[in-house]
């Protein structure tokens, strides 16, 4: 079963965030950026989780919120 993650750093160009996406071993497989001029945090968060979970994802389960 594929898990996904939100992380985020602050970077010398401001706050970046993304999603990975791990596969059973806890390998990334996949990685989806935030285009920070586009979405809030919220706007990606909802819309990558959707997206992610119909395609068979699920939220890890020791995932932190900001």
């Amino acid at each position: 079963m594929m898990i996904y993650r939100f992380d985020c750093r602050s970077t010398p160009d401001g706050l970046t965030q993304w999603a990975s996406v791990f596969d059973e071993d806890g390998n990334e497989v996949r990685r989806i950026d935030r285009d920070v001029q586009q979405e809030t945090v919220m706007q990606f968060r909802l819309r990558v989780g959707a997206m992610l979970e119909a395609e068979g994802c699920v939220a890890d389960p020791h995932q932190y919120t900001l």
